[in-house]
């Protein structure tokens, strides 16, 4: 049965049109269809706008992820590349200004001659700083200084050899029971001594004794005589002159004096002379040689 919708009258199921008022069917089925078909277009809108939101919601997802991904690459390399200063700063804040002080002290021990204190001196600085890169420069300063002080150190060996050789050849210098140490008790005759009274052609001016035993004299006329001397006790009178007087400008008393030491110079240019010590009135000490010359005394000399 179909019923109008405008005047609830019931008709037939084929009925086309209302038989009380007229109302024609079809447009209430055209309606329905078009209501049918809204309401299905409308239960399918949700679905379609979720299956949209699902999809924006998976693509902002996939940004997000690779937006953290990329800030996390960002950080790890920001962090790599802020590793690599940090090395560079710690290797450019080693202090290679620290053994300044040592190589300048070394080096003017080595120019002095005090070959082993420099190598004590070099000794000081690091042998794990020299393997360095950063001490290069410093670890070629301390080779050149070690092969100067070697090579010094050499020469003084080789001059000490050649000064025993030389006086093993000498005899006169090395008599039975003498020194040529001037120590201990005959420490205060090596000295500087100056010649007392000249007389015709005498030349000497000061006679200096080393507490090696090396020996100078220097002549008026500017040159110089080179030795060795030993010391030995003395005993016996010997020939001098009184010896009071400062400068005596005329030639003095001689006397016999009891000599304390007896020291023999060998010269380098040859031959060998002995002076006696002993110790003036005037409380200096004074050497003869004990010869006379010209109602003199040929060498006398005063401290």
């Amino acid at each position: 049965m179909k019923i109008c919708p405008k005047c609830g009258k019931e008709n037939s199921d084929q009925a086309l049109f209302c038989e009380n008022c007229g109302y024609e069917f079809a447009k209430t089925e055209s309606l329905k269809r078009n209501q049918g078909s809204n309401l299905q277009e409308m239960g399918q809108a949700p679905a379609a706008k979720r299956s949209n939101g699902s999809k924006w919601f998976i693509i902002g997802g996939v940004a997000l992820l690779a937006v953290i991904v990329g800030v996390g690459f960002a950080v790890a390399n920001r962090s790599t590349n802020e590793a690599a200063p940090t090395t560079t700063v710690s290797s450019s804040s080693v202090d290679t200004s620290k053994y300044d002080d040592i190589i300048a002290e070394a080096k003017e021990l080595t120019i002095n001659g005090e070959y082993k204190k420099s190598n004590l001196k070099l000794s000081r600085i690091s042998a794990s700083d020299l393997g360095k890169n950063e001490f290069s420069a410093i670890a070629d300063e301390v080779d050149e200084l070690t092969e100067k002080n070697e090579e010094g150190l050499k020469q003084a060996d080789d001059k000490e050899a050649a000064q025993k050789a030389q006086e093993t050849e000498r005899p006169d210098v090395t008599t039975s029971g003498s020194s040529s140490a001037f120590s201990g008790d005959y420490a205060k005759w090596a000295n500087t001594y100056y010649f007392y009274y000249s007389q015709t052609s005498q030349r000497q001016s000061a006679l200096t004794i080393g507490a090696n035993g090396s020996v100078t004299q220097k002549n008026v006329n500017g040159t110089q005589y080179f030795g060795k001397a030993t010391i030995t006790s003395a005993s016996g009178d010997v020939l001098s002159y009184e010896t009071n007087e400062q400068y005596p400008s005329d030639m003095p008393d001689t006397k016999l004096i009891n000599p304390n030491v007896q020291i023999t110079v060998a010269w380098d240019g040859g031959g060998t002379q002995i002076y006696y010590g002993y110790l003036s009135y005037s409380s200096r000490l004074a050497l003869t040689d004990g010869v006379s010359k010209n109602d003199g005394v040929n060498e006398v000399w005063i401290s």
